[in-house]
C-alpha cells in the first residue's frame, strides 16, 4: 500500500482513499475540491461542480477495481489494464479541474 503526503492538509494519503495527483503533488479529493472552490471564478463554478461529480465517480470506480479480490489469474492482466485506464481518466479530469 502506497502512502503520500497531501500537499494541502499535510496528512497521509493512502492507496484505497480518494485522492489524485496534481502538479503540486498528491492531494485528498476533498482537499483538492475545497481548494478549487475557493480559487475558481463564480462563472466557472457550475463547470467545477460537474467535473467534481465526474472525478468523484471515477475515483470511486478506481477504488472498487482496487478492492476486487479472488480474480482469476486469466483476468489479472485485463484488470491491470482497466485500472490504468481509469487512473488515466482520473488524471485527465484532475487536469481539467486544475485548469479552471
Amino acid at each position: 500500500m502506497a502512502e503520500f503526503k497531501c500537499f494541502d492538509c499535510g496528512k497521509t494519503v493512502k492507496t484505497g482513499e480518494k485522492f489524485t495527483f496534481t502538479k503540486k503533488g498528491s492531494v485528498h479529493f476533498e482537499c483538492f475540491i475545497s481548494q478549487r472552490r475557493k480559487e475558481v471564478s463564480p462563472e466557472k463554478q457550475e463547470t467545477l461542480r460537474s467535473l467534481t461529480v465526474l472525478l468523484d465517480k471515477e475515483l470511486q470506480h478506481l477504488i472498487s477495481v482496487l478492492d476486487m479480490r479472488d480474480v482469476p489469474e486469466s483476468l489479472k492482466e485485463t484488470l491491470r489494464v482497466k485500472y490504468k485506464d481509469i487512473e488515466k481518466a482520473c488524471g485527465e479530469t484532475t487536469r481539467l479541474i486544475s485548469d479552471l
